[in-house]
């Protein structure tokens, strides 16, 4: 055989394993896009302290989510701290723990135990998750920690009332968004207060539609310090805390 038909042949070799390399990490780099692309919970907020979180797919047993479905982890005050789509095979979550040079609390802290709802597309439901058993770890968040879930099982179906999410980024340097849901169609006053309790800023004063929003704030004309966002929808009202940089 002739050198040139062997160089041509290792090339061809290099160039279908380059090929499948790229296909693989592209496809890696889609799955994670979809993953998370949430639609129900909001983008949790990024404070450099994490625990990693793995559902296994063999865990749902007989349960059968579906593509789409969103599974999201709460700490015990009621505050997301991680979300993610279910995509078809294993699921990870990063869930967030407390960033200890705010004032505010954005995440769990240490020992705190998390606890798991599944959203269901299809129907809308919402239902909360029983960790059964686990092949690594347990139910309570230690910074670069991991939990392995071999079983779960559904706990209770849930009401899905008006809920506020913590504003990403936060703190805020230049600009943040701000997330929220409603169980149905009402008007929405959203608005920022300064550490005294004065109205700083009037972010949204609408009619929503049932279902997810984002509502976004510059904070270029507003000075660095402790804020406070409120929602208002009807006699219902939630307040969660942000701080502002420069």
């Amino acid at each position: 055989m002739k050198k040139s038909s062997i160089f041509r042949g290792a090339a061809m070799v290099c160039a279908m394993c380059l090929f499948t390399t790229n296909s693989q990490a592209q496809i890696k780099a889609q799955d994670s896009e979809k993953a998370h692309d949430t639609k129900r919970f909001a983008r949790p907020v990024n404070t450099g302290s994490n625990h990693t979180v793995l559902l296994l797919d063999t865990a749902w047993g007989s349960l059968s989510p579906e593509i789409g479905d969103e599974i999201a982890a709460y700490d015990v005050d009621g505050n997301m701290v991680s979300s993610i789509v279910y995509i078809g095979h294993h699921t990870g979550l990063a869930l967030w723990g407390d960033d200890e040079y705010t004032t505010e609390k954005e995440g769990l802290s240490k020992g705190e135990v998390f606890s798991l709802k599944w959203w269901k597309k299809s129907s809308n439901e919402m239902v909360s998750l029983n960790m059964n058993s686990f092949e690594r770890g347990s139910s309570n968040y230690f910074k670069d920690g991991l939990t392995v879930i071999s079983s779960i099982t559904v706990n209770a179906m849930l009401v899905q009332d008006m809920e506020l999410f913590q504003n990403v980024p936060n703190p805020v340097s230049d600009f943040t968004e701000i997330s929220f849901y409603l169980p149905s169609t009402s008007n929405v006053r959203l608005s920022l207060h300064n550490n005294l309790g004065q109205e700083v800023m009037v972010l949204a004063d609408a009619k929503f539609e049932s279902g997810s929003h984002k509502v976004a704030m510059k904070s270029a004309s507003i000075q660095p310090g402790v804020y406070f966002y409120k929602m208002q929808s009807g006699k219902e009202k939630i307040t969660k805390q942000m701080t502002v940089v420069k």
